[in-house]
């Protein structure tokens, strides 16, 4: 790995904390869109642009094509790269543990110039990237700010096409 390019190993911890809890957060936006959104406390609201919102007290998934950026998402935080289409967004309740947002989506673009674009974005709102990796094809941004922390995850789908998802604990 380049100069530069090694994380800590604190700053390494954190970020395979912020791409487990964005994996959990995906995984239950899937079971959701399963069928588990029939249970009990569950309430499910179909959206007529393609988009499918499970909540509950615990925080909301939406899923989709008419999926928009979750409402908690911070202002200092960068938006996704011009021309995304969002397939995911979730935002999980402060009353219930602990407080963040995910989304997912993809975009045409390489994974260099997405993961150029969140340094970029991420420094000039006063983030500091604690650590950058490209392992196995996908690149990997984490970054921090007073007490929050935000990692992106960017892979190459090989069409032209990247796949992203980014998280922030709030």
């Amino acid at each position: 790995m380049p100069e530069g390019n090694t994380p800590s190993t604190s700053g390494s911890n954190k970020m395979w904390y912020i791409i487990g809890g964005i994996v959990i957060l995906a995984l239950v936006g899937w079971f959701l869109m399963r069928g588990v959104g029939s249970l009990t406390g569950v309430d499910v609201d179909q959206a007529g642009n393609g988009a499918t919102t499970y909540s509950n007290e615990e925080g909301s998934v939406t899923v989709g094509s008419g999926a928009s950026m979750p409402s908690n998402w911070p202002s200092d935080a960068p938006a996704n790269y011009a021309g995304a289409s969002i397939v995911y967004s979730g935002t999980s309740n402060p009353q219930t543990g602990q407080s963040g947002s995910a989304v997912s989506y993809t975009v045409r673009a390489s994974a260099t110039s997405v993961a150029d674009y969140y340094k970029q974005q991420l420094t000039s709102a006063g983030w500091t990237i604690e650590s950058t990796a490209n392992i196995a094809g996908a690149m990997v941004v984490a970054a921090k700010k007073d007490t929050r922390t935000m990692g992106v995850y960017i892979t190459d789908t090989a069409d032209g096409n990247v796949t992203v998802v980014a998280g922030i604990e709030l």
